[in-house]
């Protein structure tokens, strides 16, 4: 007796096991490229930044250098100072533009490296992604070699042995056998096949009465579960099931029984033994009743259903009447006869 989920069996395979843990060891190395990419934008970010910084430093340097020139060079028009000077002074505002020009472009240099590190850092995140992935889909496929009930039942059949060598032997010539059968027994299904004549009637919720003879033949009630609706070429029949509740386990898989389906129920209906129905030349279908006590008459009777035992007369019957039964033969209409049996 087994649980839900419980586990049957476990098949060791090392080979799986060792990719597993080398599986793991990737994904931990693509999660350490990972942090190191990302450390590194924010290395380049910060270089980024500093650039700016300097670029906002070189301008002011620049814009004072030029101002500073501009007031020399005015001063020189007015002699109030030497040539010399403004010199220098040109001099340091070419200097400060030098500086400006080389500031943007290790600012262009550290960009492009930020955007660089961006593009490493998203593809490292892309390998983190796909290893993890190729892990998760190892660990699935691990838990394959964990055997488990799929269900509440009882292992009625074990095919394997601890210490087997178990493979995938299973092809269309060489179907294999199943490492386990699991049953469930609280509820047992029980599959008929209905004659065509009676499958049109037959329907999801009929009642049904189950009589196994190995267990008594206390009925067990139940109901129709589900109907193929369609009839098999071959026996021209339709497949039902039924859903017999087993919660105290008397019944066994593989038992046979007899199952009586209420296709059409009626309180009130006049039924006659199946030998009572004679056929006339016509092929109408006819009964033998006593008229007077001592006399034969020719009732014509309309047929309904036959269950190979009884047939139900629908209509040329009340149900008072007395009717011949047995294998006696054709009798004439009006024959005196001697009543020896009720």
């Amino acid at each position: 007796v087994v649980k839900g989920g419980q586990t049957l069996a476990v098949i060791d395979v090392p080979e799986m096991m060792k990719g597993y843990e080398s599986q793991q060891a990737e994904v931990e190395r693509t999660e350490s490229a990972r942090k190191q990419f990302r450390a590194a934008i924010d290395v380049a970010r910060a270089k980024v930044d500093q650039a700016e910084a300097e670029i906002g430093k070189a301008k002011a340097q620049s814009n004072a250098s030029t101002l500073e020139y501009k007031r020399i060079e005015e001063l020189v028009r007015t002699k109030a100072v030497t040539q010399k000077l403004a010199d220098e002074t040109l001099s340091r505002k070419l200097a400060s533009e030098a500086e400006l020009a080389s500031v943007k472009a290790s600012q262009a240099v550290a960009v492009a490296n930020l955007r660089a590190s961006e593009a490493d850092a998203d593809g490292a995140d892309a390998s983190a992604v796909v290893t993890r992935k190729r892990l998760e889909e190892m660990e699935v496929l691990m838990q394959y070699a964990t055997l488990k009930a799929p269900f509440a039942g009882v292992v009625t059949e074990r095919n394997v042995d601890p210490g087997d060598f178990v493979r995938n032997a299973q092809t269309i010539s060489n179907p294999g056998k199943p490492l386990f059968s699991v049953a469930r027994m609280d509820k047992m299904r029980v599959r008929v096949p209905i004659p065509e004549r009676d499958a049109v009637y037959v329907k999801k919720g009929d009642k049904v009465k189950f009589v196994c003879r190995a267990l008594g033949n206390k009925p067990i009630q139940a109901k129709v579960s589900r109907t193929s609706r369609r009839l098999d070429s071959k026996t021209r029949t339709m497949l039902v099931e039924i859903d017999l509740p087993n919660e105290d386990g008397r019944l066994l898989p593989g038992m046979y029984g007899t199952i009586s389906i209420m296709i059409d129920e009626k309180l009130n209906a006049v039924v006659v033994p199946s030998n009572a129905v004679r056929y006339g030349l016509a092929g109408e279908s006819v009964i033998y009743v006593l008229r007077g006590g001592d006399k034969i008459a020719h009732a014509p009777v309309k047929v309904g259903h036959d269950d190979g035992h009884n047939i139900e007369i629908l209509s040329g019957l009340n149900g008072t009447e007395q009717i011949v039964t047995g294998m006696l033969g054709r009798l004439k209409d009006g024959a005196s006869v001697t009543v020896v049996k009720n």
